[in-house]
């Protein structure tokens, strides 16, 4: 009866603390992810006002493969966000798709999102840095590779 007993106990601490269990899509995951598709839907728009609120103009910048014309050389270009975003000025014909593939948030004020990025003729595969600064969340560094759907 003593065993039946502790292990009702058992039991019952074990399913009070699943009840107070903490959702895995808690305040700051959500925020994370907003920040990723207002960015998407900023360049797919060519809303330069999404994609303000996505990326940090001030200290963001953008990483990206690129092969010399001349030497056929792997390079990587570095340029700001602010210029990256200014690439987006309307909105796109085709149809975009994104759709994320992790998320990992460190103590609240850091979060790398893996973003699987479709347009008719590339498929992107972006990586996204983020600080929450001044209470919001904003890409700092995007570093991405593409491959030709063509």
């Amino acid at each position: 009866m003593k065993l039946f007993f502790t292990a009702m106990a058992a039991a019952t601490l074990l399913f009070s603390t699943f009840s107070r269990a903490e959702a895995v899509t808690g305040t700051e995951y959500q925020a994370v992810v907003k920040t990723a598709y207002t960015y998407f839907n900023g360049a797919a728009k060519g809303d330069q006002a999404l994609l303000a609120q996505a990326f940090d103009l001030e200290f963001g910048h953008i990483k990206m493969i690129r092969i010399d014309q001349e030497t056929q050389q792997e390079t990587v270009r570095v340029i700001s966000l602010k210029e990256f975003a200014g690439y987006f000025k309307e909105a796109t014909k085709d149809k975009w798709e994104a759709n994320i593939l992790s998320v990992d948030i460190v103590d609240d004020k850091m979060a790398m999102v893996k973003l699987d990025f479709h347009t008719p003729k590339t498929h992107y595969i972006d990586y996204l840095v983020m600080y929450k600064r001044q209470n919001a969340w904003r890409i700092v560094t995007k570093t991405f590779v593409a491959k030709s759907k063509l």
